[in-house]
């Protein structure tokens, strides 16, 4: 199979070994199609649809019975393969369309000089495990891998290598085939008295630690000492046994591992190994030398460059939150702030340092200049809900607010309900004749005298203090023009059906969401600056069609920054939605995209909406996801070519799509 047009001068053949493989087999070889001249699969006992799949990208698919040892397996594909180089992957590794550009351009840079490339390889996830790994050889290299499990093509000297940290392979593990068949296989190959070397002992080390079998760790890790190992097989087998050894809480022996690895086999100070030492040293209540070894921590960045297994995270956001704890419990809140704020700098969407702001580093609103919040709660034939919704807001524990209750022209018993509630802060606004959501909305906030906006539903119910967590946090963070919450999901009689949804709290996650249909938190979660709507002149358009809040939160993302508490203060009633409000929220999507620079043909438009549903999975074939695929990257690159500021979070977004499962 040959790549779009792709100009090299060398040719690459990709070689994947399967085994049931079926919800992943499609997403990698789909990404593999681009860059690859030629896709060799080869199958090993799959029961479900994985041979079929294969077969839809590519005729070379061939069947072997596995025979326990992925070196021989690896070595059989790679003897089929054509092309001047081969690279291997595996059916659950996934390529961000960045890294598969420059998996295009790397081709045109390589010559038959090159014996080996090494690329990044990490496991999927912010805090996960990276390091270079040999990913593409030469022909004539490429069937010389050994070793029955976690094989390897041994690196000779003199080969010529070209390393490239800058490409990134993700691997995303879905499921577990067979929990003990690294085990098993090691277990066999030992009582043939061939688990010899560095390289095998290592991964032995790993594969009982996992388990934690500490008995038979610590045997398999003497035996590796004692086989004269390099500096990085030591390492990566200490990984594996400092996690057991703290799981087992056994401090004083993971402490002693460390020292032995760096002391006497030169394995260099990491992150991650500063970050296991502090743990080890609070286990044994040690906290002062914790805070030395997290401190050291932050102290050396991740080098991937360097051969060694590395761990994203505990450089920053790890060793972080650990210092921004320790230093509250000495009462050094100021330090305890600035830790937790270095955390939330390195991975903005992570859930702890969000809870550490909102609970214990947003300063309460000022006395004396408590800003005044109007909550409007649109109406119309709402009698069933409506009395749930107006006591949550009356009941918030931040008292300074109105209600505006905007009612359409209710036919039922809605405004009577509302009458009777005697609070003064309740406004009712009702239409002599129904004008539509769009100008009931405007017409609140035209007459709301709140410096803060908050909208809420009528099925909907708030959290008591929703109303004082969103305006301390819009107080104290400026930035931030339009803010959500994290919400649980509550059926027609008022039952936990999702027990938290905590939406992502980027801006550029945001920017890049509305643009193709996501805004992910709730419209009944919402507040926003009044000054926000007025200076950026934002209304609800009745004069078009489509999901109002959606069209609202799309034109705010584009002038100012969005973003969302963890902390959940809503309950959200599930609502469905028909066919006729998809087609029209498509619609509103292609305005969104129309208004960032993208220019798709009305037959794309409309493709659009089809494959790609407002709610619930989609449900495609392969042909249906490659015609997305395209889509997307016909609107990356407009977008790439317009200077669109959040194209890492399109990739993220777009990819969380087309990872769905495909029909048969």
């Amino acid at each position: 199979m040959c790549a779009d047009e792709a100009v090299s001068q060398v040719t690459l053949s990709v070689c994947l070994i399967v085994k049931d493989e079926e919800p992943v087999l499609g997403r990698c070889l789909s990404a593999a199609a681009q860059f690859a001249d030629e896709l060799i699969v080869l199958d090993t006992g799959s029961k479900d649809r994985s041979v079929q799949i294969a077969h839809e990208y590519t005729d070379l698919v061939y069947y072997e019975p596995w025979q326990n040892s992925f070196a021989k397996a690896r070595n059989l594909v790679a003897s089929k393969a054509g092309c001047d180089f081969v690279m291997w992957l595996d059916a659950d590794d996934v390529m961000y369309p960045e890294d598969i550009r420059k998996l295009i351009e790397l081709k045109k840079e390589l010559t038959l000089n090159t014996d080996t490339v090494f690329i990044t390889y990490r496991n999927y996830g912010f805090l996960a495990d990276l390091g270079i790994r040999d990913r593409i050889h030469r022909r004539e290299h490429a069937c010389k891998w050994t070793g029955d499990v976690h094989e390897a093509i041994p690196i000779e000297d003199g080969w010529n290598l070209m390393i490239r940290p800058d490409i990134t392979i993700i691997h995303k593990k879905e499921y577990v085939n067979e929990p003990e068949r690294n085990i098993r296989i090691f277990d066999g190959v030992k009582s043939k008295g061939r688990l010899k070397g560095a390289y095998a002992l290592s991964y032995y080390c790993r594969e009982l630690a996992n388990r934690d079998l500490k008995d038979r760790a610590m045997d398999a890790w003497q035996e590796l000492l004692d086989s004269g190992p390099s500096a990085s097989r030591v390492q990566y087998a200490l990984v594996f046994m400092t996690q057991m050894l703290l799981r087992l809480k056994e401090y004083e022996k993971c402490r002693e591992l460390i020292d032995i690895s760096t002391g006497r086999y030169n394995v260099p100070l990491s992150a991650f190994l500063c970050y296991q030492s502090g743990l080890a040293a609070e286990g044994m209540n040690d906290t002062d030398e914790a805070v030395r070894q997290y401190r050291r921590a932050t102290e050396l960045p991740v080098n991937t460059a360097s051969g060694m297994i590395e761990f994203a995270g505990y450089d920053d956001y790890l060793s972080c939150l650990k210092l921004c704890a320790l230093s509250y419990d000495k009462d050094d809140l100021e330090g305890s702030e600035e830790w937790n704020s270095r955390a939330g700098r390195v991975w903005p969407e992570g859930i702890a340092w969000r809870i550490n702001r909102e609970q214990f580093f947003t300063p309460p609103l000022p006395s004396g200049e408590e800003p005044l919040v109007s909550v409007i709660l649109p109406s119309y034939n709402s009698e069933t809900y409506i009395s749930g919704a107006v006591s949550s807001v009356l009941g918030q524990s931040w008292k300074n607010l109105e209600l505006i209750i905007a009612d359409d022209a209710s036919t039922d018993g809605t405004c009577d309900i509302i009458r009777s509630f005697t609070d003064p802060r309740i406004r009712l606004l009702r239409n002599d004749s129904k004008l539509g959501i769009s100008a009931t909305l405007n017409r609140a906030i035209a007459e709301s005298r709140g410096d803060y906006i908050a909208f809420m539903d009528a099925e909907d119910i708030c959290l008591p203090d929703r109303l004082k967590a969103q305006l301390t946090y819009l107080n104290n963070y400026r930035e931030i023009m339009l803010l959500g919450t994290s919400y649980k999901l509550i059926d027609h009689e008022g039952r936990t059906v999702v027990s938290a949804v905590v939406p992502p709290c980027s801006p550029d996650h945001y920017r890049a969401g509305l643009l193709l249909g996501s805004p992910e938190f709730c419209s009944s979660s919402v507040m926003i600056r009044k000054t926000f709507i007025t200076g950026n002149h934002l209304s609800f358009r009745k004069d078009l069609p489509g999901p109002t809040y959606f069209r609202f939160f799309m034109g705010a993302s584009k002038k100012g920054a969005v973003s969302c508490l963890a902390d959940i203060h809503l309950k959200h009633r599930i609502n469905s939605i028909s066919e006729d409000q998809s087609a029209l929220y498509n619609s509103t999507r292609c305005d969104s995209l129309r208004m960032s620079g993208v220019r798709l043909t009305k037959q794309e438009e409309s493709r659009l909406g089809e494959l790609l549903p407002v709610s619930g999975a989609p449900a495609w074939n392969r042909k249906e996801r490659d015609e997305l695929t395209m889509l997307f990257a016909k609107i990356r690159g407009q977008l790439a070519a317009e200077g669109f500021p959040s194209l890492k979070a399109l990739d993220e977004i777009t990819w969380s799509v087309l990872n769905q499962p495909l029909i048969p």
